[in-house]
């Protein structure tokens, strides 16, 4: 069983990520940046295990960010909110474009892992040092598109409730409630 445990947290990880995706949701102004913000840290603690990364690097993790901002605001454009003024909920559906990309990242990071460094508690990894490096840089690249990407989603759908949250409050108003 604990050959199994290095492989518990990209498993939950993948699990979650599809389970949110493939279903409606209904979109909560109070926790809207709740997923975005885990994503990231989940992330940035993945990072963390690859040391200081080389300038280039950098620069790319720098494209990354700017890339996954602008594709979430994008893309959040033409997602379709629906509003019930009677209950007051803002629903939403995932694309799935969108849930298999984040999924497909996340494996891929694990993967580029499991090549760089072996089986956890294993051989070593299964690539030479000087492709390694750059296997990592590009996953880590990756990831921080991906929780960028949900941080500018996270961010333009913000705004777009905005307006649906004051239509609740006004019908709430207009019936007494």
């Amino acid at each position: 069983m604990s050959e199994f445990g290095p492989f518990l947290f990209p498993a939950l990880a993948l699990f979650f990520i599809l389970r949110r995706g493939l279903k409606p949701r209904r979109i909560k102004a109070n926790s809207l940046w709740t997923f975005p913000v885990i994503l990231t840290i989940l992330a940035l603690l993945s990072l963390s295990k690859s040391g200081m990364p080389a300038p280039l690097a950098i620069g790319a993790y720098v494209l990354a960010i700017a890339g996954g901002l602008a594709l979430g605001w994008y893309t959040t454009q033409h997602l379709e909110l629906t509003l019930d003024p009677k209950t007051g909920t803002i629903m939403s559906q995932q694309t799935m474009a969108g849930t298999l990309l984040t999924a497909a990242v996340f494996a891929l990071r694990f993967g580029v892992e499991y090549l760089v460094e072996g089986a956890p508690g294993g051989a070593g990894g299964h690539v030479s040092p000087h492709h390694a490096a750059g296997l990592v840089w590009l996953s880590n690249a990756a990831l921080l598109f991906v929780a960028a990407r949900m941080l500018g989603r996270s961010w333009h759908l913000w705004i777009r409730t905005r307006p649906l949250l004051e239509q609740i409050e006004q019908h709430k108003a207009a019936n007494g409630k």
